[in-house]
Protein backbone atom coordinates (compact mmCIF):
# COMPACT_ATOMS: atom_id res chain seq x y z
CA UNK A 1 0.00 0.00 0.00
CA UNK A 2 1.91 3.03 -1.31
CA UNK A 3 1.47 6.40 0.65
CA UNK A 4 2.47 9.77 0.16
CA UNK A 5 5.55 10.59 2.42
CA UNK A 6 3.88 13.68 3.85
CA UNK A 7 1.47 11.25 5.55
CA UNK A 8 2.82 9.66 8.71
CA UNK A 9 1.64 5.98 9.99
CA UNK A 10 2.32 4.83 13.48
CA UNK A 11 0.75 1.93 15.30
CA UNK A 12 -0.04 0.80 18.94
CA UNK A 13 -0.52 -2.52 20.14
CA UNK A 14 -2.42 -2.69 23.68
CA UNK A 15 -1.80 -6.17 25.85
CA UNK A 16 -4.69 -5.86 28.63
CA UNK A 17 -5.78 -7.83 30.96
CA UNK A 18 -8.34 -9.57 29.30
CA UNK A 19 -8.21 -7.62 25.67
CA UNK A 20 -5.15 -7.52 22.87
CA UNK A 21 -5.80 -4.21 20.74
CA UNK A 22 -4.45 -3.00 17.78
CA UNK A 23 -4.56 0.90 16.72
CA UNK A 24 -3.08 1.95 13.42
CA UNK A 25 -3.58 6.44 12.42
CA UNK A 26 -2.26 8.31 10.22
CA UNK A 27 -1.18 11.91 10.90
CA UNK A 28 -2.07 13.83 7.68
CA UNK A 29 -2.43 18.19 7.86
CA UNK A 30 -1.61 18.42 11.41
CA UNK A 31 -4.56 15.85 12.49
CA UNK A 32 -4.45 11.90 13.64
CA UNK A 33 -7.24 9.95 11.84
CA UNK A 34 -7.79 6.35 12.71
CA UNK A 35 -7.20 3.93 9.67
CA UNK A 36 -7.62 0.55 11.63
CA UNK A 37 -8.46 -0.79 14.85
CA UNK A 38 -8.85 -4.62 15.73
CA UNK A 39 -9.62 -6.23 19.10
CA UNK A 40 -9.02 -9.78 19.84
CA UNK A 41 -10.10 -11.18 23.78
CA UNK A 42 -7.55 -12.87 25.69
CA UNK A 43 -7.59 -14.31 29.40
CA UNK A 44 -4.49 -13.19 30.43
CA UNK A 45 -5.74 -11.60 33.81
CA UNK A 46 -7.94 -14.50 34.85
CA UNK A 47 -4.24 -16.78 35.14
CA UNK A 48 -2.14 -13.94 36.37
CA UNK A 49 -4.71 -13.11 39.30
CA UNK A 50 -5.69 -16.68 40.33
CA UNK A 51 -2.28 -18.27 39.05
CA UNK A 52 0.14 -16.07 39.44
CA UNK A 53 2.01 -16.62 35.73
CA UNK A 54 1.04 -16.46 32.04
CA UNK A 55 0.47 -20.45 30.88
CA UNK A 56 2.21 -20.99 27.62
CA UNK A 57 -0.84 -21.78 25.75
CA UNK A 58 -1.66 -18.33 26.23
CA UNK A 59 1.63 -16.92 25.18
CA UNK A 60 1.32 -19.37 21.59
CA UNK A 61 -2.23 -17.73 21.08
CA UNK A 62 -1.09 -14.19 21.95
CA UNK A 63 1.92 -14.76 19.42
CA UNK A 64 -0.30 -15.90 16.64
CA UNK A 65 -2.14 -13.04 16.98
CA UNK A 66 0.65 -11.03 17.20
CA UNK A 67 1.88 -12.72 14.20
CA UNK A 68 -1.58 -11.63 12.34
CA UNK A 69 -0.67 -8.11 13.42
CA UNK A 70 2.60 -7.76 12.17
CA UNK A 71 0.90 -8.97 8.62
CA UNK A 72 -1.40 -6.20 8.96
CA UNK A 73 0.94 -3.51 9.82
CA UNK A 74 3.00 -4.23 6.61
CA UNK A 75 -0.23 -3.89 4.26
CA UNK A 76 -0.35 -0.43 5.96
CA UNK A 77 3.49 0.48 5.40
CA UNK A 78 3.86 1.01 9.37
CA UNK A 79 7.56 0.75 10.58
CA UNK A 80 6.75 3.13 13.60
CA UNK A 81 4.95 1.19 16.53
CA UNK A 82 4.71 0.77 20.11
CA UNK A 83 4.02 -2.38 21.68
CA UNK A 84 3.06 -2.14 25.37
CA UNK A 85 1.25 -4.35 27.72
CA UNK A 86 0.18 -3.59 31.34
CA UNK A 87 -1.41 -5.25 35.01
CA UNK A 88 -1.17 -8.86 33.45
CA UNK A 89 2.23 -8.28 32.20
CA UNK A 90 3.10 -6.26 35.45
CA UNK A 91 1.90 -9.35 37.93
CA UNK A 92 3.32 -12.17 36.22
CA UNK A 93 5.97 -14.05 37.79
CA UNK A 94 6.82 -15.46 34.33
CA UNK A 95 7.21 -12.23 32.25
CA UNK A 96 10.36 -12.61 31.88
CA UNK A 97 10.08 -15.34 29.71
CA UNK A 98 7.52 -14.20 27.91
CA UNK A 99 8.43 -11.39 26.62
CA UNK A 100 11.39 -13.15 25.86
CA UNK A 101 9.75 -15.38 23.35
CA UNK A 102 7.50 -12.68 22.05
CA UNK A 103 10.62 -11.24 21.01
CA UNK A 104 12.39 -14.67 19.61
CA UNK A 105 8.64 -15.53 17.52
CA UNK A 106 7.73 -11.87 16.12
CA UNK A 107 10.20 -9.76 16.38
CA UNK A 108 8.42 -7.53 18.71
CA UNK A 109 9.30 -5.58 21.94
CA UNK A 110 6.89 -5.35 24.47
CA UNK A 111 7.42 -2.45 26.97
CA UNK A 112 5.46 -3.38 29.92
CA UNK A 113 4.44 0.01 31.01
CA UNK A 114 5.01 0.43 34.88
CA UNK A 115 1.37 1.53 37.25
CA UNK A 116 2.03 5.09 37.41
CA UNK A 117 3.07 5.37 33.42
CA UNK A 118 0.17 3.74 32.04
CA UNK A 119 -2.40 5.92 34.46
CA UNK A 120 -0.49 9.46 33.89
CA UNK A 121 -0.79 8.46 30.07
CA UNK A 122 -4.64 8.27 30.73
CA UNK A 123 -4.57 11.44 33.11
CA UNK A 124 -3.01 13.72 30.61
CA UNK A 125 -5.33 12.80 27.80
CA UNK A 126 -8.20 13.16 30.75
CA UNK A 127 -6.96 17.09 31.30
CA UNK A 128 -7.12 17.32 27.51
CA UNK A 129 -10.74 16.73 27.75
CA UNK A 130 -11.30 18.83 30.32
CA UNK A 131 -9.69 21.92 28.84
CA UNK A 132 -11.72 21.28 26.17
CA UNK A 133 -14.79 22.03 28.54
CA UNK A 134 -15.64 25.44 29.19
CA UNK A 135 -17.88 24.61 32.19
CA UNK A 136 -15.76 22.37 33.91
CA UNK A 137 -12.05 24.57 33.47
CA UNK A 138 -10.64 25.68 36.98
CA UNK A 139 -13.00 23.35 38.97
CA UNK A 140 -11.50 21.06 41.05
CA UNK A 141 -12.27 17.10 40.47
CA UNK A 142 -11.06 13.21 42.00
CA UNK A 143 -10.44 11.81 38.15
CA UNK A 144 -9.66 7.92 38.46
CA UNK A 145 -9.20 5.63 36.15
CA UNK A 146 -10.97 2.00 36.93
CA UNK A 147 -8.53 -0.72 34.95
CA UNK A 148 -9.01 -4.56 35.17
CA UNK A 149 -6.03 -4.76 37.75
CA UNK A 150 -5.71 -1.38 39.29
CA UNK A 151 -7.49 1.22 40.49
CA UNK A 152 -5.65 5.03 39.80
CA UNK A 153 -6.64 8.10 41.94
CA UNK A 154 -5.90 11.67 41.06
CA UNK A 155 -6.67 14.88 42.52
CA UNK A 156 -6.68 17.89 40.26
CA UNK A 157 -7.15 21.40 41.90
CA UNK A 158 -8.22 23.22 38.85
CA UNK A 159 -4.49 23.77 38.19
CA UNK A 160 -2.28 20.82 38.72
CA UNK A 161 -2.37 17.31 40.56
CA UNK A 162 -2.18 17.32 44.15
CA UNK A 163 -2.46 13.75 45.09
CA UNK A 164 -2.09 10.30 43.14
CA UNK A 165 -2.46 7.08 44.66
CA UNK A 166 -2.85 3.96 42.86
CA UNK A 167 -4.48 0.46 44.49
CA UNK A 168 -4.06 -2.79 43.08
CA UNK A 169 -7.25 -3.99 42.80
CA UNK A 170 -9.21 -3.28 39.68
CA UNK A 171 -12.84 -4.63 38.38
CA UNK A 172 -11.04 -8.49 36.85
CA UNK A 173 -9.42 -8.87 40.28
CA UNK A 174 -11.91 -7.90 42.44
CA UNK A 175 -14.47 -10.32 40.94
CA UNK A 176 -11.59 -12.89 40.70
CA UNK A 177 -10.54 -12.66 44.49
CA UNK A 178 -14.17 -12.47 45.95
CA UNK A 179 -15.76 -14.77 43.33
CA UNK A 180 -15.67 -18.13 45.12
CA UNK A 181 -17.91 -16.55 48.21
CA UNK A 182 -20.77 -15.25 45.85
CA UNK A 183 -21.82 -18.75 45.85
CA UNK A 184 -22.23 -19.21 49.31
CA UNK A 185 -24.20 -15.91 50.68
CA UNK A 186 -27.37 -14.68 48.27
CA UNK A 187 -25.82 -11.16 50.31
CA UNK A 188 -22.81 -11.29 48.36
CA UNK A 189 -22.71 -7.65 47.43
CA UNK A 190 -22.36 -6.50 50.93
CA UNK A 191 -19.32 -8.33 50.80
CA UNK A 192 -18.06 -6.72 47.64
CA UNK A 193 -19.16 -3.29 48.99
CA UNK A 194 -17.29 -4.00 52.92
CA UNK A 195 -14.15 -5.37 51.16
CA UNK A 196 -14.11 -1.84 48.70
CA UNK A 197 -14.53 0.37 51.84
CA UNK A 198 -11.79 -1.18 53.86
CA UNK A 199 -8.98 -0.33 51.21
CA UNK A 200 -11.29 2.46 49.51
CA UNK A 201 -12.18 3.93 52.79
CA UNK A 202 -8.77 4.35 53.84
CA UNK A 203 -7.99 7.19 51.26
CA UNK A 204 -7.69 10.94 52.66
CA UNK A 205 -8.82 13.61 50.18
CA UNK A 206 -6.93 16.68 50.98
CA UNK A 207 -9.84 18.93 50.33
CA UNK A 208 -12.71 20.45 53.11
CA UNK A 209 -14.69 17.99 53.85
CA UNK A 210 -13.12 15.63 51.76
CA UNK A 211 -15.47 15.70 48.99
CA UNK A 212 -14.53 17.38 45.26
CA UNK A 213 -17.25 19.63 42.93
CA UNK A 214 -16.32 16.94 39.94
CA UNK A 215 -15.87 13.17 39.84
CA UNK A 216 -14.54 12.40 36.47
CA UNK A 217 -14.12 8.55 35.78
CA UNK A 218 -12.46 6.24 32.93
CA UNK A 219 -12.01 2.70 32.31
CA UNK A 220 -12.99 -0.27 29.99
CA UNK A 221 -16.57 -0.73 31.24
CA UNK A 222 -17.44 2.94 31.53
CA UNK A 223 -18.70 2.94 27.59
CA UNK A 224 -20.95 -0.60 28.03
CA UNK A 225 -22.43 1.59 31.15
CA UNK A 226 -22.97 4.20 29.27
CA UNK A 227 -25.17 2.76 26.85
CA UNK A 228 -27.34 0.44 28.88
CA UNK A 229 -28.27 3.74 30.91
CA UNK A 230 -28.71 5.30 27.21
CA UNK A 231 -26.41 8.01 28.00
CA UNK A 232 -24.88 9.29 24.15
CA UNK A 233 -21.37 10.99 24.06
CA UNK A 234 -21.13 14.62 23.49
CA UNK A 235 -17.66 16.13 22.48
CA UNK A 236 -15.76 12.52 23.13
CA UNK A 237 -17.52 12.64 26.69
CA UNK A 238 -20.59 11.41 28.94
CA UNK A 239 -22.03 12.73 31.29
CA UNK A 240 -24.18 10.49 33.56
CA UNK A 241 -25.84 11.50 36.47
CA UNK A 242 -24.85 9.71 39.49
CA UNK A 243 -28.65 8.40 40.34
CA UNK A 244 -28.45 6.24 37.39
CA UNK A 245 -25.52 4.49 38.19
CA UNK A 246 -26.98 3.69 41.47
CA UNK A 247 -30.02 2.92 40.61
CA UNK A 248 -28.39 0.50 38.39
CA UNK A 249 -26.49 -1.09 40.67
CA UNK A 250 -29.29 -1.72 43.33
CA UNK A 251 -30.95 -3.43 39.75
CA UNK A 252 -27.65 -5.71 39.10
CA UNK A 253 -26.50 -6.50 42.58
CA UNK A 254 -28.35 -9.38 43.41
CA UNK A 255 -28.55 -11.03 39.94
CA UNK A 256 -26.77 -13.40 38.86
CA UNK A 257 -23.96 -13.04 36.24
CA UNK A 258 -26.20 -15.39 33.88
CA UNK A 259 -29.37 -12.87 34.74
CA UNK A 260 -26.88 -10.07 34.07
CA UNK A 261 -25.53 -11.22 30.79
CA UNK A 262 -29.32 -12.24 29.23
CA UNK A 263 -30.74 -9.25 30.34
CA UNK A 264 -28.44 -6.85 28.91
CA UNK A 265 -27.54 -8.66 26.07
CA UNK A 266 -23.84 -9.26 27.39
CA UNK A 267 -21.83 -12.14 27.65
CA UNK A 268 -21.54 -13.68 30.82
CA UNK A 269 -17.61 -12.43 31.35
CA UNK A 270 -18.89 -9.03 30.97
CA UNK A 271 -21.25 -9.07 33.03
CA UNK A 272 -18.86 -9.90 36.03
CA UNK A 273 -17.28 -7.14 35.13
CA UNK A 274 -20.14 -4.70 34.82
CA UNK A 275 -20.97 -6.11 38.21
CA UNK A 276 -17.09 -4.95 39.84
CA UNK A 277 -16.81 -1.86 37.95
CA UNK A 278 -20.22 -0.61 39.26
CA UNK A 279 -19.49 -1.62 42.57
CA UNK A 280 -16.15 0.49 42.22
CA UNK A 281 -17.62 3.61 40.49
CA UNK A 282 -20.65 3.89 43.37
CA UNK A 283 -18.13 3.95 46.23
CA UNK A 284 -16.23 6.74 44.19
CA UNK A 285 -19.01 8.84 44.10
CA UNK A 286 -19.56 8.99 47.96
CA UNK A 287 -16.16 11.49 47.43
CA UNK A 288 -17.92 13.81 45.33
CA UNK A 289 -20.66 16.46 45.61
CA UNK A 290 -21.77 16.74 42.10
CA UNK A 291 -24.65 14.53 40.93
CA UNK A 292 -23.41 13.73 37.60
CA UNK A 293 -20.17 12.13 36.42
CA UNK A 294 -18.03 12.63 33.92
CA UNK A 295 -16.15 10.20 31.75
CA UNK A 296 -14.42 11.42 28.77
CA UNK A 297 -13.94 8.54 25.85
CA UNK A 298 -9.87 8.45 26.63
CA UNK A 299 -7.71 4.98 26.21
CA UNK A 300 -4.14 4.80 26.81
CA UNK A 301 -3.24 4.10 23.28
CA UNK A 302 -4.47 7.91 22.61
CA UNK A 303 -1.53 9.44 24.40
CA UNK A 304 0.88 6.85 22.91
CA UNK A 305 -0.30 7.61 19.44
CA UNK A 306 0.16 11.42 19.73
CA UNK A 307 3.89 10.95 21.10
CA UNK A 308 4.37 9.12 17.66
CA UNK A 309 2.90 11.22 15.50
CA UNK A 310 3.35 14.54 17.31
CA UNK A 311 7.39 14.79 18.82
CA UNK A 312 6.49 18.05 20.65
CA UNK A 313 3.60 16.72 22.46
CA UNK A 314 6.29 14.25 24.11
CA UNK A 315 8.20 17.53 25.27
CA UNK A 316 4.80 18.66 26.03
CA UNK A 317 3.60 15.75 28.11
CA UNK A 318 7.40 15.20 30.28
CA UNK A 319 6.49 18.99 31.02
CA UNK A 320 2.91 18.39 32.50
CA UNK A 321 4.55 15.50 34.39
CA UNK A 322 6.92 17.75 35.86
CA UNK A 323 4.48 20.15 37.06
CA UNK A 324 2.34 17.97 38.65
CA UNK A 325 4.96 15.98 40.35
CA UNK A 326 6.40 18.80 41.85
CA UNK A 327 2.68 19.87 43.39
CA UNK A 328 2.00 16.50 44.22
CA UNK A 329 5.20 16.69 46.06
CA UNK A 330 4.30 19.82 47.98
CA UNK A 331 1.56 19.24 48.85
CA UNK A 332 2.85 15.20 50.76
CA UNK A 333 5.34 17.73 52.03
CA UNK A 334 2.93 19.64 53.59
CA UNK A 335 0.95 16.98 55.02
CA UNK A 336 4.98 16.13 56.88
CA UNK A 337 5.39 20.12 57.68
CA UNK A 338 8.19 20.56 56.14
CA UNK A 339 9.49 23.96 55.45
CA UNK A 340 8.77 25.18 52.39
CA UNK A 341 10.98 27.95 52.21
CA UNK A 342 14.04 25.76 52.93
CA UNK A 343 12.63 23.16 50.49
CA UNK A 344 12.66 25.48 47.65
CA UNK A 345 15.40 27.09 48.40
CA UNK A 346 17.46 23.88 48.36
CA UNK A 347 15.75 23.14 44.64
CA UNK A 348 16.68 26.08 43.18
CA UNK A 349 20.29 25.50 44.29
CA UNK A 350 20.76 22.32 43.26
CA UNK A 351 18.61 23.11 39.81
CA UNK A 352 21.40 26.21 39.53
CA UNK A 353 24.03 23.52 39.77
CA UNK A 354 22.94 20.95 37.85
CA UNK A 355 22.08 22.56 35.17
CA UNK A 356 25.94 23.82 35.23
CA UNK A 357 27.17 20.55 35.52
CA UNK A 358 25.28 19.88 32.51
CA UNK A 359 28.83 19.08 30.43
CA UNK A 360 30.44 16.38 34.10
CA UNK A 361 27.16 14.73 34.75
CA UNK A 362 25.28 13.24 31.64
CA UNK A 363 22.10 13.50 33.65
CA UNK A 364 18.80 14.00 31.54
CA UNK A 365 15.73 15.86 32.36
CA UNK A 366 14.06 12.94 34.00
CA UNK A 367 17.00 13.14 36.87
CA UNK A 368 16.83 16.90 36.73
CA UNK A 369 12.97 16.45 38.06
CA UNK A 370 14.62 13.38 40.76
CA UNK A 371 16.49 15.90 42.72
CA UNK A 372 13.68 18.86 43.27
CA UNK A 373 11.76 15.63 44.21
CA UNK A 374 14.13 14.68 46.88
CA UNK A 375 15.01 18.43 47.94
CA UNK A 376 11.17 18.78 48.67
CA UNK A 377 10.79 16.02 50.49
CA UNK A 378 14.04 15.82 52.12
CA UNK A 379 13.02 16.69 55.55
CA UNK A 380 9.57 14.67 55.47
CA UNK A 381 11.68 12.22 57.79
CA UNK A 382 11.44 14.32 60.80
CA UNK A 383 7.50 14.08 60.89
CA UNK A 384 8.28 10.51 62.35
CA UNK A 385 11.49 11.00 64.20
CA UNK A 386 14.22 13.08 65.43
CA UNK A 387 16.58 10.64 66.39
CA UNK A 388 16.65 8.73 62.90
CA UNK A 389 14.97 11.37 60.59
CA UNK A 390 17.40 10.30 57.28
CA UNK A 391 16.16 6.75 57.33
CA UNK A 392 12.42 7.71 58.47
CA UNK A 393 12.81 10.31 55.30
CA UNK A 394 13.86 7.33 53.16
CA UNK A 395 11.18 4.91 54.13
CA UNK A 396 8.64 7.41 53.65
CA UNK A 397 9.84 8.72 50.30
CA UNK A 398 10.19 4.81 48.81
CA UNK A 399 6.58 4.19 49.67
CA UNK A 400 4.80 7.62 48.17
CA UNK A 401 2.92 7.73 45.16
CA UNK A 402 4.22 10.76 43.36
CA UNK A 403 2.43 11.71 39.81
CA UNK A 404 3.42 10.33 37.25
CA UNK A 405 6.76 8.50 38.78
CA UNK A 406 7.61 5.02 38.60
CA UNK A 407 8.64 3.28 41.64
CA UNK A 408 12.12 3.05 40.72
CA UNK A 409 11.95 6.63 40.40
CA UNK A 410 10.86 6.99 44.04
CA UNK A 411 13.47 4.94 45.23
CA UNK A 412 16.05 6.52 43.84
CA UNK A 413 14.72 9.93 45.13
CA UNK A 414 14.20 8.33 48.11
CA UNK A 415 18.04 7.67 48.16
CA UNK A 416 19.45 11.02 47.04
CA UNK A 417 17.39 12.16 50.37
CA UNK A 418 19.00 10.09 52.74
CA UNK A 419 22.12 12.05 52.87
CA UNK A 420 23.42 14.82 54.26
CA UNK A 421 26.75 16.09 55.51
CA UNK A 422 27.92 12.99 57.84
CA UNK A 423 26.83 10.65 55.29
CA UNK A 424 27.61 9.89 51.42
CA UNK A 425 26.52 6.39 49.43
CA UNK A 426 28.37 3.22 51.05
CA UNK A 427 29.25 0.11 49.26
CA UNK A 428 28.85 -1.37 52.52
CA UNK A 429 25.51 -0.36 52.89
CA UNK A 430 23.34 -3.90 51.68
CA UNK A 431 20.12 -1.92 50.17
CA UNK A 432 22.81 0.70 48.45
CA UNK A 433 24.36 -2.61 46.75
CA UNK A 434 21.21 -4.07 45.91
CA UNK A 435 20.70 -1.34 43.22
CA UNK A 436 21.76 -1.75 39.78
CA UNK A 437 25.60 -0.19 39.23
CA UNK A 438 23.64 2.30 36.41
CA UNK A 439 21.48 3.34 39.33
CA UNK A 440 24.47 3.53 42.00
CA UNK A 441 25.94 6.09 39.65
CA UNK A 442 22.69 8.12 39.04
CA UNK A 443 22.91 8.38 43.15
CA UNK A 444 25.83 9.41 43.60
CA UNK A 445 25.92 11.91 41.31
CA UNK A 446 23.02 13.21 42.24
CA UNK A 447 23.52 13.21 46.25
CA UNK A 448 27.06 15.32 45.25
CA UNK A 449 24.60 17.78 44.01
CA UNK A 450 21.97 17.65 46.97
CA UNK A 451 23.95 17.95 49.54
CA UNK A 452 25.91 20.45 47.85
CA UNK A 453 22.91 22.05 48.27
CA UNK A 454 21.49 21.48 50.97
CA UNK A 455 24.67 22.71 52.66
CA UNK A 456 24.11 26.15 51.41
CA UNK A 457 20.77 26.22 53.31
CA UNK A 458 21.95 24.57 56.39
CA UNK A 459 20.22 27.00 58.94
CA UNK A 460 17.19 26.54 56.78
CA UNK A 461 17.14 30.83 57.03
CA UNK A 462 17.39 31.48 53.53
CA UNK A 463 20.61 33.55 54.03
CA UNK A 464 21.69 32.86 50.75
CA UNK A 465 18.47 33.88 48.38
CA UNK A 466 19.91 33.32 45.30
CA UNK A 467 23.66 31.65 44.26
CA UNK A 468 25.75 31.98 41.08
CA UNK A 469 27.69 29.23 40.09
CA UNK A 470 30.28 28.98 37.15
CA UNK A 471 33.32 25.82 36.00
CA UNK A 472 36.79 27.16 36.14
CA UNK A 473 39.05 24.28 35.21
CA UNK A 474 38.75 21.86 37.99
CA UNK A 475 36.76 23.88 39.90
CA UNK A 476 32.94 24.41 40.33
CA UNK A 477 33.02 28.05 42.02
CA UNK A 478 29.64 29.05 43.83
CA UNK A 479 29.33 32.72 44.49
CA UNK A 480 26.64 34.18 46.36
CA UNK A 481 25.61 38.04 49.11
CA UNK A 482 24.75 37.77 52.06
CA UNK A 483 25.07 40.32 55.05
CA UNK A 484 24.14 37.36 57.48
CA UNK A 485 25.90 34.89 59.28
CA UNK A 486 26.98 32.34 57.15
CA UNK A 487 29.54 30.27 59.05
CA UNK A 488 27.20 27.17 59.48
CA UNK A 489 26.62 26.79 55.94
CA UNK A 490 30.28 27.57 55.65
CA UNK A 491 30.98 24.86 57.40
CA UNK A 492 28.01 22.48 55.89
CA UNK A 493 29.35 23.20 52.55
CA UNK A 494 32.85 21.91 53.47
CA UNK A 495 32.26 18.95 54.66
CA UNK A 496 29.88 18.35 51.46
CA UNK A 497 32.96 19.32 48.67
CA UNK A 498 35.20 15.99 49.12
CA UNK A 499 32.52 13.66 48.12
CA UNK A 500 31.39 16.29 45.11
CA UNK A 501 35.14 16.29 44.09
CA UNK A 502 35.52 12.25 44.28
CA UNK A 503 32.35 11.97 42.21
CA UNK A 504 32.82 14.96 39.60
CA UNK A 505 36.79 15.64 39.75
CA UNK A 506 35.64 19.53 40.52
CA UNK A 507 36.52 21.01 43.34
CA UNK A 508 33.81 23.16 44.81
CA UNK A 509 34.42 26.70 46.30
CA UNK A 510 31.91 28.86 48.02
CA UNK A 511 32.18 32.78 48.08
CA UNK A 512 29.99 34.50 49.97
CA UNK A 513 29.90 38.50 50.08
CA UNK A 514 28.96 41.12 52.58
CA UNK A 515 28.23 44.70 51.89
CA UNK A 516 28.95 45.86 55.36
CA UNK A 517 31.99 47.05 56.17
Amino acid sequence: MNRKKSIKVAAVIDIGSNMLKMRISQLKKGEISDLEKLEYPLNLGHEVFTEGKIRFESLHELSGILHGYRGILKEYGVNQYKVVATTAFREAKNRSYVIDQLKIQNDMTVQVLEDDQEKTLIYSEILNTLDKMENKKGENALISYIGAGTIGFSLYNGKHMIFSQNIPMGALKLHDMLGNIQELTEDFYTVVEEYLNSIIGHIRIPFSKGLVSNLVLTGNEIQLIAHICGVMPENGCYTIPAQMLTDLFKQIRSMSQEKISNHYGISEDTAELLYSALAIYIRLIEFSESDVIIAPKVELWDALMRHMLLPKSSEEYFEHVRENAISCAYEIAKTYHCNHLHSENVRKFACRIFDKMKGAHGLDHRKRLLLELAAILHDCGYYVTAKQHLLSTFDLIKDIDVYGMTDEEMLLTAYVSRYNEYDVPNYDDIEFIRLSDKNRLIVSKLVAIFRLANALDKAQKQKLSDIRVKLNNDRLLITADSNENCYLEKWAFEQCAPFFQEVFGYKPVLTVRSSLI
